[in-house]
Parts: structure tokens; sequence; C-alpha cells
């Protein structure tokens, strides 16, 4: 891409920014939750040894109305928000309500939108705030040590089908890079995908994908998108750091265990080399890849730096 304006950031993890997890509570200060979130409360049947308790899953229509205050109500049979709202806190949203983000999009949007008031219509749009808080509400559940809540909500986002202004390349590759800085690297892979959808040519996403899969210790898919990266911009010089690290770690085994890496296959490191060399000009490049090819997902950014790669647990 000739462009820089509309580059897409480089993951490159150097200086102090690019260490720092994500913050949930910023993502909440600018976003505004809506969406339905299920309950479960334990029922207790009978009295005494013939006394037994089961399980209650209900669902509830939650909107932001205020930066620590939501509104809940119930869903009815026909899948719409009814009666008077409960008001309740964010902590006892993250405590007690999980997100049915899914469920939301495909049961309860239509429904409001066929009932058609202007509460439903407006309380039924998902847009960049709605995506904004949810993706906060998921960073707040892994600072709550909470990674399975946190996962399931990053999967829906990361699938999420409405359109809205802001959906594109840019949202999602920052949401991917924020979750490699927490170590989620498969669930940054997803959002890295779902951004090939608007952007299948960008060699800084496709550096980042490489970035992803390396963190992994996926060498193979890592060299694949690196091969990706280094056909559209052969000159990138994140990309061309981690091929060459890449050949390093081959035979450095005190280097692989200092960032916890597995031993790089022969043929990966080869490949490596071949590439690296062919941007000096002394051989031709073969951009085939390794496996199969990069396929366009569902999954911005700044100027192009040196890659710094960190001891093992470094963001």
């Amino acid at each position: 891409m000739k462009d820089e304006f509309f580059a897409l950031h480089l993951d490159t993890g150097n200086g102090e920014a690019g260490t720092t997890r994500p913050s949930g509570q910023a993502y909440l200060a600018e976003g505004a939750v809506r969406c339905v979130f299920s309950v479960r409360t334990a029922v207790k049947m009978g009295m005494g040894a013939n006394s037994r308790s089961h399980e209650s899953l209900t669902f509830r229509f939650v909107e932001q109305i205020g930066e620590d205050e939501f509104a809940v109500r119930l869903l009815s049979n026909r899948r719409l928000p009814m009666g008077e709202a409960e008001l309740i806190s964010l902590d006892e949203l993250a405590g007690n309500h999980s997100p049915e983000l899914a469920f939301f999009e495909e049961r309860v949007v239509p429904a409001m939108l066929e009932r058609g008031t202007p509460e439903d219509v407006r309380s039924a749009a998902i847009d960049r705030r709605v995506f904004s808080g949810l993706f906060g509400l998921g960073l707040l559940y892994l600072d709550r040590g909470e990674s399975g809540r946190a996962a399931v909500l990053f999967a829906d986002l990361a699938g999420i089908k409405a359109d809205f202004a802001g959906k594109d390349q840019f949202l999602f590759n920052e949401c991917g890079i924020g979750l490699r800085k927490c170590g989620l690297y498969g669930e940054a892979i997803s959002f890295f995908i779902r951004a090939l959808d608007y952007a299948p040519e960008d060699e800084n996403l496709l550096y980042n994908l490489g970035r992803a899969h390396y963190e992994n210790g996926d060498w193979t898919r890592s060299l694949d998108y690196l091969i990706q990266s280094n056909k559209f911009n052969p000159g990138l010089g994140p990309t061309n750091s981690l091929l060459g690290l890449m050949v390093r770690l081959e035979t450095d085994e005190r280097l692989a265990d200092r960032y916890g890496k597995p031993p790089v296959p022969p043929a990966v490191a080869a490949r490596a080399r071949q590439i690296l060399a062919a941007g000096s000009g002394r051989l031709k490049l073969d951009d085939t890849l390794m496996v199969n090819p990069v396929e366009p997902g569902r999954a911005r950014s700044g100027g192009v730096g040196h890659v710094e790669f960190k001891r093992r647990g470094g963001k």
C-alpha cells in the first residue's frame, strides 16, 4: 500500500506504548454497552429431604445509561424487552450477566425492528460504540481472571454481522493488536483474519498475522503470512526482521529457549533465507506458500519501525 495515511498499524511492540495491555475501562468509557445478557440463578424446590435445586436461565436486555449504571429488562417469549427496568452497576453486570451477542443479533434485533417503535429501533442499533463497550467488557473479564467468558465474547465480536460506520480493517486490526498484547494469540488471529475482508493486500496486516502466529509458536503459518507481506512490500523492515529471526532460531537453541519458542523446521528457515536473499537482489523470490493460501477472513495504524523481540513473557 503506497498511501501511508491509510496504512494499518504495525504490531511491532516497540517502546512503552507497544507493551501496554489495552484498558477495558478505556474502551467502556468510549463505548456504550447494549446487548442481551443471560443470567443463571439457582432455584430451590421443595423442603427438607425432598428439596432439590436447579438452574434457571433468563435472558435480559441491558442498556448502558450512565458511566456505572445499566438498565436491565426481561425479555418476553417474543424476544422483546418488557416491564420496568432494574438499575444495576458495572460490577453487578460483570459478575453474573453473560453477553449473548449472537442471540441479540439474530433473534432479538429482528423482533425489535418488526415491532418498530422509535425506542425499539434505537435500542436495536449495533454501532461502533456498542462494539467498543462490549470489547471493553471482554477485557474486564480478563482482569477478573475469567478468560473463558472473555474468549466467548471476543469470538462473537470477531464474527459480528451488523454493519456500522467504522466496521472495517482498522477496527479489527486494532482489536487484534490489543488481544495479542494480552497473550490471546488465537483470538488476535481471528480479528486479524476478519480484517482481511477489507484489506487483503495490506502488508502491515499480513505482518501482524505473521507476528501473532510467531507468538503462538506456529512457524509455518507465520511464514506464510510473512511471504504475503513481503510480496506486497519487500522493503517492510519488521517483516524482514522476523524472517531473519526465524533463520537465527533454527540453529541457536539458546536464543530459541530465551524467546520460549519451539525449534524452527529446516524447511521454514530455508524459505526465510530465500526471501531475505531475494530482497537483497541475490535470488529471485518464489512466493509460493508453505501450506494453504491466505484466505480472506470475516477479522489501524501508524508508521513502520524496527521489530524488538522480547524475552518470554514480554508483550
